[in-house]
């Protein structure tokens, strides 16, 4: 996925902070760059952090790599 549609989707949840924050670490680590937008959104769908005052990219990268296990399982 492209950075400026991986910041949309972020925009799009009300994510926008955590994302400002975890941009470069997501960019430098790859974790989405072979991701779609379908899945991202799902992600979103199925974690809620709305009542996160923060989330650190190392959170993130571990929550998100649980449910493509569990999603590559399910499929």
């Amino acid at each position: 996925m492209l950075s400026h549609e991986i910041e949309d989707t972020f925009d799009v949840y009300g994510y926008q902070r955590y994302y400002k924050n975890m941009k470069t670490a997501i960019e430098i680590s790859g974790l989405l760059d072979h991701v779609d937008r379908y899945t991202l959104e799902n992600f979103f769908d199925t974690f809620d952090f709305q009542g996160y005052d923060r989330l650190l990219f190392d959170e993130f990268r571990y929550y998100f790599w649980m449910y493509l296990k569990i999603y590559e399982q399910q499929a």
